[in-house]
């Protein structure tokens, strides 16, 4: 073995070590590596909660804070559940310039292994949408993160890699970001349809819930009643069609989200008014900067414990 490939197994080593005590302990493990018999390997995932999802600001917040990552890091494998990092998630960084933060967020989604689940939460199924939607001629391949992880893996002999996983994001932006540009400018022409229709005006004043709509459609209805009310469709920005991403997408399936304070009290105020117009179900908790500790606190008494979302 040459020194180059001596010096990278070791930086993994105490990773290895990590991963083998989560198998002694018999631990269903949300992502694994198998060899996938061509001399490679792949990555096989599940959702198993508790699923924890964290906007732009917070994955930011959990790389830079070294007190903050290593509790959360803790929790995450103490509840046997998943961090949910999304495609939204990477296209954030198409924007960035600091390779150093980007790095860090790498170290982060590493550490957080096998404790990962990677998605693209608008066309893979099961976020955004119920189902598989119609495939467009930009559209990725389903599950193309968890593709390029495998790939990674692959390079270094089965081993977990998040080398350059974001860091590749920011390299590639002048082709990645004109497609995020399109996808935020598609939803906001979008936004401006569903609130200019005097039927989603008349049902924004007073939630009634419609034969046949599921928890997702009554929260997505939700989310936009304010725009809908407000007749704000034109200050609908391209900013908010990415936050809007960011939860319609993960609030339907995961346990715990952390999304900005604004969207965090949307989530909320739409979440007590489908209670009260009698939808069944449940979303998330959500989170915002200013109760990061009690995101923590509510992880750490999370009893769900390695269930599988389905």
């Amino acid at each position: 073995m040459n020194t180059r490939c001596r010096n990278r197994r070791s930086r993994y080593e105490p990773h290895r070590r990590a991963i083998a005590r989560l198998r002694s302990d018999n631990r269903t493990m949300a992502m694994t590596i198998v060899p996938n018999g061509a001399g490679g390997y792949e990555l096989k995932q599940r959702l198993l909660r508790p699923v924890v999802y964290l906007d732009h600001w917070a994955v930011r917040k959990f790389s830079e804070n070294a007190g903050l990552q290593d509790r959360f890091i803790e929790l995450l494998h103490k509840s046997r559940g998943t961090w949910l990092f999304s495609a939204a998630n990477l296209s954030e960084f198409t924007v960035v310039t600091d390779l150093a933060q980007a790095e860090a967020v790498e170290r982060l989604l590493l550490r957080a292994m096998p404790s990962l689940y990677v998605a693209d939460t608008v066309i893979d199924h099961g976020f955004f949408f119920a189902v598989n939607p119609e495939p467009h001629s930009n559209t990725p391949d389903q599950h193309w993160m968890l593709r390029d992880l495998g790939d990674r893996a692959a390079i270094i002999g089965g081993v977990w890699n998040t080398h350059r996983f974001v860091r590749d994001a920011i390299h590639h932006q002048a082709h990645l970001r004109p497609l995020f540009d399109s996808l935020k400018q598609g939803i906001a022409v979008a936004v401006a349809t569903v609130a200019a229709d005097p039927e989603n005006i008349a049902g924004a004043r007073k939630f009634q819930p419609l034969p046949g709509m599921t928890l997702r459609g009554a929260l997505l209805r939700e989310l936009l009643r304010e725009v809908v009310v407000r007749g704000a469709a034109e200050a609908f920005s391209d900013n908010d069609a990415m936050d809007f991403i960011h939860a319609a997408s993960t609030v339907p399936v995961c346990d715990f989200v952390l999304l900005d304070s604004a969207w965090c009290h949307r989530v909320n105020s739409s979440a007590r008014r489908m209670r009260k117009g009698g939808v069944t179900g449940v979303v998330a908790q959500c989170f915002s900067p200013k109760t990061i500790s009690e995101f923590l606190i509510a992880l750490d008494a999370c009893k769900h414990l390695g269930m599988e979302v389905v």
